[in-house]
C-alpha cells in the first residue's frame, strides 16, 4: 500500500506507512528498527517532531525521474538544485531544502548516518532500487545528528539484506502541447526567433536498475550489490513556447526582451573617432556593408535557445553492502557507494570584446572604412569599438558546459550487545565528492584582439602579431562580413576552462545505548525505565579547489585554494517514561538530549540541546512537543570557497552618473567614500566599459556560528471507533540568528548609498586617490561582497496530515492520505536596521521571488485490488495562490516606495496537478507499472525572468515548484527471481 504518513505512528493502527518493505516488519526485532530523530533503541520509541514518510510504493507511483523531485513535491520542501535548474548554473548535484531555510541547514542521512558532506550533498548517489522508505523530519535534530540539522533531516532507509535478484527497466518522456497563444504571438514578431512546434515529445530517458543479494551461513551473513545506469536526453528552452524568449514586463504588459547586440552576423559599436556613438550590424546578405542598428528588430537574436531545462546526462551508480552476524556480541557491516555523472549543455556562444580596428584593415570595404574612420579611412589610424557576435558561423563550435560529478562513500563498523540491555555501535565513514566543471570553446580575448588587428602583407590579410612575430600562430579574422570569419580562426581563439571542487569527509562515531530500568532507575508510575544513548564523534572535512591556468588567469583565483577543519563531539540522549495507565494519563514520556562540539577553527565550544514530550491522555490522542536549541558552525564551503574579481554595473557617484536626473546627493555619495571636492567637481571617472570591479563569491574564514531555536507542538488523533483513521496537526517555529548568507556587491553599494550603514559601507572600497571603483589594486578600487553573518531568519507553519485506510470487501483495500502545510511566516531580515521581509503568501520581485503559498498539499487515493496484485492510484498536488510582492502595501516587500501598481501579474493563481499511476503483476515475479504526472498537461505560470530569481538566467517560470515540461510519462517493468 503506497502512502505518505506520519512515521511516528508506530503506536497506532495507521502505522502501515512505515511498515511497507522494511525488514523491521518481518523480524519485529530491535536491531531492525531505525527511528529517525533519535538514537534510543526501543521497539516503541516515538518521535516528538513531525515526520513525513514516503514508502517505496509511493515513490514508484510518483514515477518521478529523480528522487529530489519526489522530495520537492512535499509542502515542507522548497525546490532547490534539481534536474530543471538553469543548465549552466546547476552544478549537477541534487539537494533538498527543508522549510525554505537553505539546503546547508538540512542534513541528509543514509540509514541514520551522514550521507555526504552537507555542502556537497548529492542525492544521486542513493541507490533508488534499494530504498525502503524516506523519512523527512522537520523541526531540527541537531542534538542527535549534529549542527547541520537545524531545519531537519532527510533519512533514506535501505533494504540492505536483499535476497534474490531484481531487474528494473524504465523509460520516461515528456509530452506537451505548446498552446500559449500570447507567447507565440510575441515570439513571431522576430524573424530570427523560431516558434516551437505545437506538439512535442522529448526528454526521453532510460533507467536500468539491477540489484542482487544472497543470505549465507544460515542467514547470519548477507552480501548485496546494485548497479544503476541512466541515459537522459536534453530538453532545450526553445522547445517550449513560454521559454523561447526572455520575458520582460511593465506594469501593464509582457513582452519579449530580445537581444540586439549579439547576432550571428556581428555588430560593432564605435567608441572613438569621428563616428563615435554609432552602431552597425554586418549586413546579413553577406556583402561588405553595414546596416544601422536602427534596424534592430531584423537582427535580433535568441541567445537563450540552446539553454536547457534538462541537460544531456549519463549516470552510473553502483555499490555493495555486506554484513555478518558472528554472535549477539559482534556483527560486522560495511557498504560502498560510487556514482559518476556526466552532463553536458550546449550554450549560446555569445561573445563581446573591446577591439582596436586599423583604418587600413584589408577586410574593410571603402564604405565601411568611411563609416568607421571618416577622413582617416585607409590610413594606419585606429578606432576603438565594441564587437558582439553570436557564434553560429562556419567553423564555430557551440560553447559547451560539461559537469562531471564523482561521489565515493565507504561506511563500515561493528555493533552488538555488550550485556543485558546494552548495545554498542562503532562506525567509520569516508566520503569524497569531486565536482568538475569545464567550459569549452570560449573565445580568448587576447587572441581574438590579435586576430582582428589585421594589416595587408603583399595583398594578403595578415595579423599584425604575425608581422612583428609576437604571435606567429595568429589567424586573421574578417569580422566585417556576416559569416565570413575563416573557420581556421576558431581553433586559434578558443580556450577551455576547467576547475574541480574536491570535498572530503571522515567521520568516526561510537554509540552505546542502554536500558536503565533493569537497575531500578524508573518512575514509580511508568512501565519502563529510563533509556539512554551516549556517544562520541570526530569529523574532519576538507575542501580543495583546483583550477587550470586558463581559469586562474580568467577568474583571478589562486591555482589551488581551500582549507579544512575538525570537530570533536560528545552527545547523549535520555528517554524518561513518567507514567502509564493513570487517570487521564495513558502515557507520559519526556526525552532530552545534549551535544557538545569543539571545532578547531572556533574559539568556543558549541552546544545543542533538546527537550521533548509525548503525552497521551487517552489511547486515541497524543500531544507532543519539542524544543531544540542549536548552534550551526559554518561549513567548509562557507569558510574556504575561492573568491574572484569580476566587472559589472556603474558607479552612482561617477561624473556621468552625477549628471543624470535624480543623481545621488552629496551626503549619499559621502556614504560610499566620496569626498566633498570629488562630488562638487564631478571628478570621479566612470568605470570602464566592462563595468565596476566586484570582489565577491566564495568563503569567509571569519564567519561565526548561527544560533537557532526550533519549537514544535502537535496533536495526533487516531480514533479507535474508526480503525485506520489518523489526523495530526503540528505547529513548527524556527528562528535563526546571525544566519550565514550572501551579501551581493551590488546590494552592498546600493544600500550603502541610501542608508549609510557601516554594515553595507564596509564593502565599498574606493581608490583613496581617484575615488574610482575599477582599480587594479588587491586592497581598494572595488566593491566587495560574499558570505557573511547577516541577521535573522524565521519560519512558522502548521503541518496537517490525514490518513485513512480501510477494506472494501472482496474488492480489496483503499488508502487515502493528505499532507499539507499552512505557511504562517517566511521572514528574513538582512541587518538589524533594515525592515524584516515576510514573504508568506507572496512571489516575485523585488523581494520574494520564489512563490511561498500559504497553503499547499499532496493528496493520494490508492485502490489495492485483489486481482493480480494490481493497484491504481490518483494523486492531487495543490499549490496555493500568491500575490506579487511589488504590489504589497508593506514597504519592506515593495521596494520601499509604496505599491508599484502592477495591473498584470498581481496574483499567481492556485495550481492543481493530477497524477495517475497503476501497477499489475504481468506474470509471477514480473510487475509492470505506468505513472502519468500532470495528466492534463498543465503549463506552468509565465512571469518576467527577473521575477523568478532577480536574474535573466531562467526560463520565465519556477521550474522546481511547477511542472515545467508538461505531461510526464514513466513506464517500467520489474522482474524478481
Amino acid at each position: 500500500m503506497a502512502s505518505i504518513a506520519v512515521s511516528a505512528l508506530a503506536f497506532s493502527q495507521g502505522a502501515h506507512a512505515q511498515q511497507a518493505d522494511t525488514k523491521a516488519d518481518k523480524d519485529n526485532t530491535v536491531d531492525a528498527v531505525i527511528v529517525t530523530g533519535t538514537r534510543i533503541r526501543r521497539p516503541n520509541v516515538q518521535s516528538a517532531a513531525p515526520i513525513v514518510t514516503m514508502d517505496k510504493q509511493e515513490l514508484q507511483f510518483q514515477g518521478v525521474m529523480n528522487i529530489e523531485d519526489a522530495l520537492n513535491r512535499l509542502p515542507q520542501v522548497r525546490a532547490d538544485n534539481n534536474q530543471f535548474g538553469a543548465g549552466f548554473d546547476n552544478g549537477g548535484q541534487a539537494k533538498v531544502n527543508l522549510r525554505r531555510l537553505g539546503n546547508q541547514r538540512t542534513l541528509v542521512l543514509l540509514d541514520g548516518e551522514r550521507l555526504l558532506p552537507v555542502q556537497a550533498i548529492d542525492l544521486n548517489i542513493v541507490p533508488v532500487a534499494l530504498i525502503s522508505r524516506v523519512d523527512v523530519l522537520s523541526g531540527g535534530a541537531s542534538s542527535t545528528y549534529g549542527s547541520d540539522a537545524v531545519a531537519g533531516v532527510v533519512n533514506f532507509v535501505l533494504n540492505k539484506k536483499f535476497d534474490g535478484v531484481q531487474v528494473n527497466g524504465s523509460y520516461s518522456f515528456f509530452q506537451h502541447t505548446n498552446d500559449d497563444m500570447a507567447m507565440r504571438g510575441l515570439i513571431s514578431q522576430y524573424p530570427n526567433f523560431p516558434v516551437p512546434p505545437q506538439h512535442v515529445t522529448d526528454g526521453g530517458r532510460w533507467d536500468i536498475n539491477f540489484a542482487a543479494g544472497k543470505n549465507f551461513a544460515d542467514d547470519k551473513g548477507n552480501i548485496s550489490i546494485f548497479a544503476d545506469y541512466r541515459d537522459q536526453k536534453p530538453v532545450k528552452w526553445s522547445a517550449r513556447d513560454y521559454s523561447s524568449c526572455r520575458v520582460a514586463g511593465s506594469t501593464t504588459a509582457l513582452s519579449c526582451s530580445v537581444n540586439t547586440s549579439y547576432t550571428p552576423f556581428g555588430r560593432l559599436d564605435i567608441a572613438s573617432g569621428p563616428n563615435a556613438g554609432n552602431g552597425y550590424f554586418m549586413n546579413k546578405d553577406g556583402t561588405q556593408s553595414f546596416v544601422s542598428t536602427a534596424n534592430a528588430a531584423d537582427y535580433a537574436s535568441n541567445t537563450r535557445k540552446d539553454w536547457n531545462f534538462i541537460r544531456s546526462d549519463k549516470r552510473f551508480t553502483g555499490g555493495l553492502f555486506a554484513n555478518y552476524h558472528f554472535n549477539d556480541a559482534l556483527e560486522a557491516y560495511a557498504n560502498l557507494l560510487v556514482m559518476r555523472d556526466v552532463s553536458i549543455e550546449q550554450q549560446s556562444g555569445a561573445f563581446d570584446q573591446d577591439v582596436s580596428i586599423s583604418c587600413n584593415n584589408p577586410f574593410l570595404s571603402a564604405s565601411q572604412g568611411q563609416s568607421l574612420c571618416g577622413s582617416s579611412a585607409g590610413t594606419a589610424a585606429t578606432v576603438d569599438a565594441h564587437y558582439y557576435l553570436l557564434q553560429e558561423g562556419p567553423g564555430s563550435t557551440p560553447v559547451q558546459n560539461r559537469i562531471v560529478n564523482a561521489d565515493y562513500r565507504f561506511s563500515g563498523g561493528l555493533k552488538g550487545d555488550l550485556f543485558d540491555g546494552w548495545h554498542y555501535d562503532v562506525n567509520f565513514i569516508a566520503s569524497r565528492v569531486e565536482n568538475t566543471l569545464s567550459d569549452r570553446n570560449e573565445i580568448n580575448p587576447t587572441r581574438f584582439a590579435r586576430a582582428v588587428n589585421v594589416v595587408s602583407v603583399g595583398g594578403t590579410p595578415t595579423c599584425q602579431s604575425v608581422v612583428d612575430k609576437t604571435d606567429t600562430n595568429c589567424v586573421a579574422a574578417n569580422i566585417f562580413q556576416a559569416n565570413k570569419i575563416d573557420p581556421k580562426v576558431y581553433p586559434y581563439v578558443y580556450d577551455n576552462y576547467r576547475w574541480t571542487n574536491v570535498v572530503e569527509q571522515r567521520d568516526v562515531t561510537a554509540n552505546i545505548t542502554g536500558d536503565l530500568g533493569q537497575y531500578g532507575i524508573k518512575s514509580p508510575w511508568a512501565k519502563e525505565g529510563v533509556a539512554v544513548a551516549l556517544g562520541a564523534e570526530y569529523r574532519r572535512e576538507s575542501l580543495k579547489v583546483l583550477a587550470d591556468q586558463a581559469t586562474v588567469d580568467y577568474e583571478g583565483w589562486f591555482s589551488t585554494t581551500g582549507g579544512h577543519y575538525g570537530v570533536k563531539e560528545l552527545y547523549g540522549e535520555a528517554q524518561l517514561p513518567i507514567a502509564n495507565d493513570l487517570p487521564f494519563v495513558k502515557s507520559l514520556v519526556f526525552n532530552t538530549g545534549l551535544r557538545a562540539s569543539k571545532y578547531d577553527n572556533q574559539k568556543k565550544e558549541l552546544y545543542t540541546s533538546k527537550v521533548e514530550g509525548l503525552y497521551r491522555p487517552v489511547s486515541d490522542l497524543l500531544v507532543r512537543f519539542s524544543y531544540n536549541s542549536a548552534a550551526r558552525a559554518p561549513n567548509i564551503s562557507e569558510l574556504y570557497s575561492p573568491r574572484n574579481f569580476s566587472y559589472n554595473g556603474v558607479d552612482p557617484c561617477s561624473a556621468t552618473s552625477l549628471s543624470q536626473p535624480g543623481a545621488p546627493t552629496a551626503a549619499q555619495c559621502a556614504n560610499t567614500g566620496v569626498t566633498a571636492a570629488q562630488y562638487t567637481n564631478k571628478s570621479i571617472a566612470d568605470c570602464g566599459p566592462n563595468g565596476c570591479r566586484r570582489y565577491a563569491g566564495g568563503g569567509n574564514i571569519n564567519l561565526l556560528p548561527e544560533k537557532a531555536i526550533t519549537q514544535t507542538l502537535g496533536l495526533v488523533y487516531t480514533p479507535s471507533f474508526v480503525p485506520g483513521l489518523m489526523f495530526s496537526i503540528d505547529h513548527v517555529d524556527i528562528k535563526i540568528k546571525d544566519f550565514i548568507g550572501y551579501i551581493d556587491a551590488n546590494v552592498a553599494l546600493s544600500n550603502c548609498l541610501t542608508t549609510g550603514l557601516d554594515y553595507y559601507c564596509r564593502f565599498v572600497k574606493r581608490d583613496p586617490t581617484t575615488g574610482r571603483l575599477d582599480g587594479t589594486s588587491a586592497t581598494n578600487g572595488f566593491i566587495s561582497g560574499g558570505t557573511e553573518n547577516t541577521n535573522i531568519l524565521n519560519y512558522k507553519a502548521n503541518d496537517i496530515q490525514v490518513g485513512y485506510n480501510f477494506g472494501i470487501g472482496k474488492y480489496g483495500r483503499m488508502d487515502l492520505n493528505l499532507v499539507g502545510t499552512l505557511l504562517i511566516d517566511s521572514m528574513g531580515q538582512d541587518s538589524p536596521t533594515t525592515p524584516a521581509q515576510d514573504c508568506a503568501g507572496y512571489y516575485g520581485q523585488p523581494s520574494c521571488y520564489a512563490p511561498a503559498p500559504k497553503w499547499a498539499h499532496n493528496a493520494r487515493a490508492t485502490w489495492s485490488t485483489p486481482w493480480r496484485n494490481s493497484n491504481i492510484s490518483l494523486a492531487w498536488r495543490y499549490i496555493g495562490d500568491t500575490k506579487l510582492s511589488a504590489n504589497s502595501t508593506d514597504n519592506a516587500l515593495n521596494g520601499g516606495a509604496g505599491p508599484q501598481g502592477y495591473k498584470i501579474l498581481t496574483k499567481m493563481k492556485a495550481y492543481s496537478y493530477f497524477d495517475l499511476a497503476a501497477s499489475v503483476m504481468v506474470v509471477k515475479d514480473m510487475t509492470a507499472r505506468i505513472a502519468i504526472n500532470n495528466v492534463f498537461d498543465k503549463s506552468p505560470p509565465v512571469v518576467p525572468a527577473t521575477f523568478v530569481d532577480g536574474t535573466t538566467n531562467n526560463p520565465n517560470t519556477y521550474t522546481g515548484l511547477y511542472d515545467p515540461l508538461g505531461r510526464a510519462v514513466n513506464i517500467s517493468l520489474q522482474y524478481n527471481f
